[in-house]
């Protein structure tokens, strides 16, 4: 018979190894839930995007004339020259090197400094940009690969989904490879903006705080895939509000495919002429306002009007996208793919139909009336030959009237205040004088720069 005190110990010490044991797993139990909690969504997203976006440093050298003050004085007047820096974010979109930002960012930049999550120092150059679009691709050389990001889908976006803002707010990541991280939700899709003079079409907007330097940075969703790229804010005060808005990615992607392929976005041939339905049209055709663009001129062989439209019909939908405006037309179309089925819905008459186009080619070339001049968009490889953006003269007419000052071969890069950055908009600047105007043509000829004054009348123009 066991005595009774060693039963007694026995039970007692059990118990007291139990209680330890349970003690001790509670610990590691709440630790392990603990560590779980704060793996969220959110942090794995930003592990994964995070090594992809970089910080921007676009330095600007400006030179500056010498104030009246000094001449009046009798002191030795000398120009100055001083740097002005624009601190910006940017997305690893290729692991060779291409960089996709705002072109705001490194805008007349001279130098342009990008530094990756790891630290380590690029000078960039700029691959090409698009004006209309507000962005701008970039290249730096390196010998390893670099950590890209994962393309998403802005087409799939629901409202209210999470989102995760990524960049350098107020040059924050200077001296700090660590990128700012903020969180917010999907507050609206297809916002419709106009920004320093500049259309934005489908915008997402986001309530994550977007300040400045995040311009350029990523907007990824919660599996960490880019979805937007960052740009600008709407505030009162300068600073974020909660309303921020992002270009969306599957935009962004088309531009950055052109800029690789050509340099610049060069939008399809259409040959049509578009208006956006005024109030008085609305009634005339007996349709709301706001919902679809008037076709107002189309040449035979366009292929819009080989899918059967016709002038004076109203087109309403392309691609599944709602037609409000000229403007809504011409940001839709300018990226529209070649050799692709294209559905396209219009009425004629008030009654609705449906059709599918295709395009072939590109616009390289531009005659605007009046002129007696062809302007073409230099290809890749030669605009490498210039140091700045601009168009070419590819012929002049013998009854044109700057045949005296223009000729074949020179490049236009400027008129009056406004730089000639494509083909596009040259055309955009020539469409859009409607009245008497005197400004002067900037062009290069065998290397060297010079100016002509030129006076816009409508469609005549004339030296």
């Amino acid at each position: 018979m066991i005595p009774l005190f060693l039963c007694l110990s026995t039970i007692l010490v059990g118990t007291l190894c139990n209680t330890a044991d349970s003690a001790e797993f509670s610990k590691t139990d709440v630790q392990n839930a603990v560590t779980a909690s704060r793996q969220t969504a959110i942090v794995t997203a930003v592990a994964k995007a995070s090594p992809a976006v970089v910080n921007i440093s676009a330095v600007r050298n400006v030179e500056t004339q010498p104030a009246f003050e000094d001449w009046f004085w009798g002191e030795i007047p000398y120009s100055r020259r001083r740097s002005f820096q624009t601190v910006g974010s940017g997305v690893i979109v290729n692991k060779k090197g291409h960089i996709l930002t705002n072109r705001h960012v490194i805008d007349g930049a001279d130098d342009i400094t990008v530094i990756a999550s790891d630290g380590r120092e690029f000078t960039a150059q700029v691959l090409g940009y698009d004006y209309f679009s507000d962005l701008a691709l970039l290249e730096v050389d390196t010998d390893t690969n670099l950590p890209e990001i994962q393309w998403g889908d802005s087409e799939s976006l629901l409202i209210g989904e999470w989102v995760v803002a990524i960049g350098n707010p107020f040059g924050l990541s200077i001296g700090n490879a660590q990128p700012t991280v903020t969180a917010g939700i999907v507050s609206a899709t297809q916002r419709s903006l106009i920004v320093n003079n500049l259309y934005h079409e489908s915008l997402i907007q986001t309530d994550a705080s977007i300040n400045r330097g995040n311009s350029g940075g990523a907007l990824v969703n919660i599996y960490g895939e880019l979805i937007g790229i960052n740009t600008f804010i709407r505030s009162t005060s300068g600073g974020s509000q909660g309303v921020g808005f992002a270009i969306p990615v599957n935009k962004a992607r088309k531009v950055v495919q052109q800029i690789t392929e050509y340099g610049s976005v060069i939008p399809p041939y259409l040959a049509v002429e578009v208006q956006t339905i005024t109030e008085e049209l609305a009634e005339k055709l007996s349709i709301p306002m706001n919902t679809g663009i008037l076709v107002s001129e189309i040449e035979k062989q366009s292929p819009i009007a080989k899918a059967g439209i016709k002038r004076g019909d109203v087109i309403v939908r392309i691609s599944g996208h709602q037609i409000r405006g000229e403007e809504d037309f011409h940001a839709l179309t300018r990226l529209l793919p070649l050799n692709q089925c294209i559905k396209c819905e219009f009425s004629r008459r008030g009654k609705k139909r449906q059709t599918e186009f295709t395009l072939k080619t590109r616009q390289w070339n531009y005659t605007p009336p009046g002129w007696g001049i062809t302007f073409a968009q230099p290809d890749k490889e030669m605009a490498r030959k210039y140091q700045m953006p601009g168009v070419i003269i590819t012929h002049v007419d013998k009854e044109s009237r700057l045949r005296d000052a223009l000729k074949r071969g020179d490049f236009v890069y400027q008129i009056g205040d406004t730089q000639i950055h494509s083909l596009e908009i040259f055309k955009f600047v020539d469409e859009n004088i409607r009245s008497q105007y005197k400004a002067l043509l900037y062009f290069e000829r065998d290397g060297v720069q010079e100016a002509i004054p030129v006076f816009f009348n409508r469609n005549n123009r004339r030296r």
